[in-house]
């Protein structure tokens, strides 16, 4: 089967029915979700929460069928203009087959979250082609921290709410990294589709029907509290599987961890994979577990400048 068209959702506007839904783990508190309901209010939206966002299975936010019903849902409801995952943690991947991606590709519109997200925006992009939003959760969205890269990639700021994705937008460049530290690893450039998001995530696809077509794409990866060697071995399973031998570029985000040393040994870890790979690579890039990272339109064209660390919609 040929892979459909690429899709790309209207910008939301100010006054728009923004929806939440909790498609992996609940929140650790519930008044998180009123936290998030209230940034969103505050930024001038009106929420529609999907019917079991408050629910609570163990470590998943309710039943498979329960957290798939949500998306499907919202994403059939007219009069919700944008969808926003409430948080990560696990749970995303058991709902694929669950999903209704007919619905879906009829009504497209901006799907934003990341960490255990990666899995469903990969899956939609895959069997809709619509282009989702690596980005923050509704539990960390629209904060000080991040209300620059909401407003500039999913909202409209003069009316037109068709250009979702505007060519040669920058989504970070060296001067404007929100607090990262960006390095060039492997100068160069290069042209494709931007496919990643959450590495340990992203390997889960792996073999499925689910996993897009990495051929000289560019590559984003992030991930959070794994040790060097787990690092490692994704690289490894990468390899293995011939996804790395296919790709164009490589933009690695935050590989955050709590011990000082562990940090160390992720940094050389990730640039001895990255010269091995050999493409155009920059890494510390603002994407990730942190509170500045910006917003990448997952399954848009791209282009990746390593040497002067800018990436920008192609």
């Amino acid at each position: 089967m040929s892979a459909p068209s690429i899709i790309f959702p209207s910008r939301l506007a100010t006054g728009d029915t923004i929806g939440l839904a909790a498609p992996a783990s609940p929140p650790d508190k519930p008044e998180i979700i009123d936290e998030a309901i209230d940034r969103f209010t505050t930024q001038g939206f009106q929420v529609k929460p999907g019917k079991y966002l408050r629910k609570r299975d163990g470590y998943l936010a309710g039943s498979d069928e329960e957290r798939a019903e949500d998306i499907n849902a919202l994403f059939a409801d007219p009069e919700v203009k944008g969808i926003f995952a409430l948080r990560g943690g696990y749970g995303s991947c058991r709902i694929l087959p669950l999903l209704d991606y007919d619905v879906i590709r009829a009504n497209p519109k901006p799907f934003v979250g990341y960490s255990d997200l990666t899995a469903m925006q990969l899956a939609i992009l895959v069997k809709t082609g619509l282009v989702t939003f690596h980005g923050s959760n509704a539990s960390s969205a629209f904060q000080p921290e991040n209300i620059a890269a909401c407003r500039q990639m999913l909202m409209t700021s003069d009316g037109d709410r068709r250009t979702p994705c505007k060519s040669s937008e920058i989504l970070f460049s060296r001067e404007a990294v929100n607090g990262a530290a960006l390095k060039t690893v492997v100068s160069g450039r290069a042209t494709g589709q931007l496919l990643g998001g959450n590495m340990t995530c992203l390997l889960r696809l792996l073999a499925t029907p689910y996993a897009p077509d990495f051929r000289e794409a560019i590559l984003f990866l992030e991930d959070t509290g794994e040790k060097a060697y787990r690092v490692d071995g994704m690289f490894t399973h990468l390899r293995l599987a011939g996804i790395l031998s296919q790709i164009g570029g490589l933009v690695l985000g935050q590989f955050d961890h709590t011990d000082p040393a562990e940090q160390t040994r992720i940094a050389d870890c990730l640039q001895r994979e990255a010269e091995r790979i050999g493409v155009p690579c920059v890494s510390g890039a603002p994407i990730g577990h942190f509170p500045g990272q910006i917003i990448v339109p997952q399954g848009a064209q791209a282009e990746l400048d390593a040497g002067e660390g800018i990436l920008k919609l192609a």
